[in-house]
């Protein structure tokens, strides 16, 4: 509904752009009766921040890949067209979600696709390392890397990441039988390098002056002396008073290997939580070779905590859900090159029962939008459009590097969007810093998409900005004015108190923002769910119609970025909607009492 379909579009965002639409023909072929193949995709060069690795060995008769090969999905144009009524206040069908069954009735491939992928397997000798997925949207494939390559007509590598080290084995090409045109959408892994964890570099994870945390001389009672508490947020969005409840279940995503400790969590409750620590904690759920020790396993993850910690302080008794979601690749020696994990965890959700769905879901991962295939950025996306549809409220970081870092593609000055920030499916967080009054954080993300264009929901706000606010004149050539613009909202980003290995320590990030926002929403569900309505489910349209008057727009401030790149880069906070705030911060006391009407 929403993805730009041009392909001069496609390749002007994307120094790895994807032939998507023009097909070659391949030198070799398959042994399927039609006999051609042609690349599907092909990258000119790794990501930013990736380089190949001849350092490192792989044993490809040994190594092993999980590929998902993902199928096209029919309808989903309708299906869009559905969900968006299903979220749009005022329209007969608002609330009404939907079952996994009933929207894969309009939207699942059709049998004859994956037919032919079974078929071109068994020709191929891996039909017996195949298997059709639990809502038969893909068929999974685990054989090692030189039977993939094989397959693929496709080269693996090794790829380094220069900053973190992290070691991936992808391929920058690769090509599909020509049979199977418009019926494969995506095979993965293969070009897409994964997301990160959404704290900026050049944010601070550090020691807390503990003195900082008793003097209360702040403008807001608990936000003093440079930290944020859950105290802090409970009077600064109004949330002090919300009742305690227990219905609904809030969820957290874990990516990277990431896992939270109870013990820091418990810690955390005792000293820095409204209620003190009443004994509540969260249920781990493992998905795809995910992991969460108990203890005495390695160092937890800072996000982690982050997330479990003030996910936790907000719901109080609401059962909270950390979705802990494996997807590193062991290529060394024996290994499994897996899936990256995005896909994995999305089609767990989906597979959920309704009843054990969570309302909410806080994402804090995400990388430049340039980096994610187009198929793969559309085949996510539409997966967070069927998660609303279900019913669930999912919010995501907008990004820790502002308006970008590198801000060039194909040697052209460009803003650097998020994904999946950038998804209009999805309800972006952006960050803000200080509380008298709450100004738009510097490193915030904010921007406009070049895959996703416009929707309809914010077009009138969008419209508003791009023809009232003069302050985006002299950098409007460097964003695409008629994508997806985001964020949708913010929260403080900055300061954020937690607790790691027993010790208090400070955080920066719209990884702060996000699990905060989302944890008040949760509050705003469970008491629908208590009241026996539905949850909120996809927010936007709610957010920019109804809802708006109960968000603190904020006024001043902005965000920068492309450092010695673009100069004056960034967008300011202004009076309504904009790139570097979205639609303002919650006051839950306000949103609580719009939802109640809703």
């Amino acid at each position: 509904m929403f993805l730009l379909n041009t392909l001069s579009a496609a390749l002007a965002i994307s120094s790895s752009a994807v032939a998507l639409s023009i097909p070659t023909v391949a030198e070799h072929s398959t042994n399927d009766a039609t006999s051609k193949s042609s690349i599907y995709e092909k990258l000119s060069g790794p990501p930013a921040g990736w380089v190949r690795d001849d350092s490192t060995t792989i044993n490809k008769d040994i190594s092993t890949v999980k590929l998902r090969i993902q199928l096209m999905e029919q309808n989903m144009n309708k299906f869009h067209e559905l969900a968006m009524n299903i979220a749009t206040p005022g329209h007969a069908l608002y609330g009404k979600h939907l079952s996994q069954h009933v929207i894969d009735a309009i939207v699942a491939p059709r049998d004859e696709s994956s037919d032919l992928v079974m078929q071109w397997l068994e020709t191929e000798g891996l039909g017996d390392h195949a298997s059709i997925s639990p809502r038969s949207d893909s068929v999974i494939v685990e054989a090692s890397v030189s039977q993939i390559e094989k397959l693929l007509n496709a080269e693996y590598a090794p790829f380094v990441h220069s900053s973190t080290g992290e070691v991936l084995l992808r391929t920058l090409e690769y090509s599909l039988p020509d049979a199977l045109q418009g019926h494969v959408k995506m095979v993965q892994p293969t070009t897409f390098f994964g997301l990160r964890a959404m704290r900026s570099t050049i944010s601070k994870v550090r020691p807390i002056d503990k003195t900082n945390l008793v003097t209360e001389a702040g403008a807001v009672k608990g936000c003093s002396g440079g930290a944020v508490t859950p105290k802090c947020l409970a009077n600064l969005y109004s949330f002090s008073s919300a009742t305690a409840l227990s219905a609904g279940k809030m969820g957290i995503a874990g990516f990277l290997e990431q896992w939270p400790s109870k013990s820091d969590l418990s810690t955390f409750m005792e000293n820095y939580a409204t209620e003190g620590n009443s004994g509540e904690t969260y249920t781990c759920t493992l998905i795809n070779g995910g992991t969460c020790p108990s203890s005495g396993s390695g160092y937890p993850g800072i996000e982690a905590n982050l997330d479990t910690q003030y996910a936790r302080a907000i719901t109080e008794s609401i059962p909270n859900v950390y979705y802990s979601t494996g997807g590193s690749p062991p290529i060394v020696g024996g290994g499994t090159n897996q899936n990256e994990p995005y896909l994995e965890f999305l089609d767990y959700l989906l597979a959920l029962n309704d009843s054990d769905l969570p309302q909410t879901i806080s994402i804090s991962y995400g990388d430049d939008e340039e980096t994610v295939p187009l198929d793969y950025a559309d085949t996510t996306c539409n997966l967070f459009s069927q998660l609303g549809a279900r019913g669930v409220s999912v919010l995501v970081a907008s990004g820790d590097s502002g308006v970008g870092t590198t801000c060039s593609i194909n040697g052209t000055k460009t803003f650097t969007t998020s994904f999946p920030a950038s998804c209009p499916w999805v309800t972006t967080v952006g960050g803000t810093s200080g509380n008298s009054p709450e100004a738009a954080w510097t490193d915030g993300g904010g921007g406009f998409s070049s895959v996703f264009g416009r929707p309809s929901y914010q077009d009138s706000a969008v419209t508003s900005w791009l023809t009232n606010d003069n302050t985006h004149s002299g950098v409007s050539k460097y964003f695409n004015s008629s994508g997806r613009a985001y964020p949708d909202v913010a929260a403080q980003a900055t300061d954020f108190t937690i607790v790691a290995s027993g010790e208090a320590e400070g955080v920066d990030g719209t990884s702060c923002a996000t699990p905060t926002f989302a944890s008040i929403i949760q509050l705003l569900n469970s008491g629908r769910v208590a009241a026996g309505k539905p949850g909120l489910g996809f927010l936007n349209p709610w957010l920019y119609s109804n809802a708006t008057s109960a968000l603190t727009d904020i006024t001043t401030g902005s965000n920068t970025g492309c450092s010695g790149v673009i100069s004056n880069a960034g967008f300011e906070a202004v009076t309504g909607w904009d790139p570097a705030t979205g639609l303002g911060t919650p006051n839950y006391t306000k949103l609580l009492a719009i939802s109640d009407s809703t």
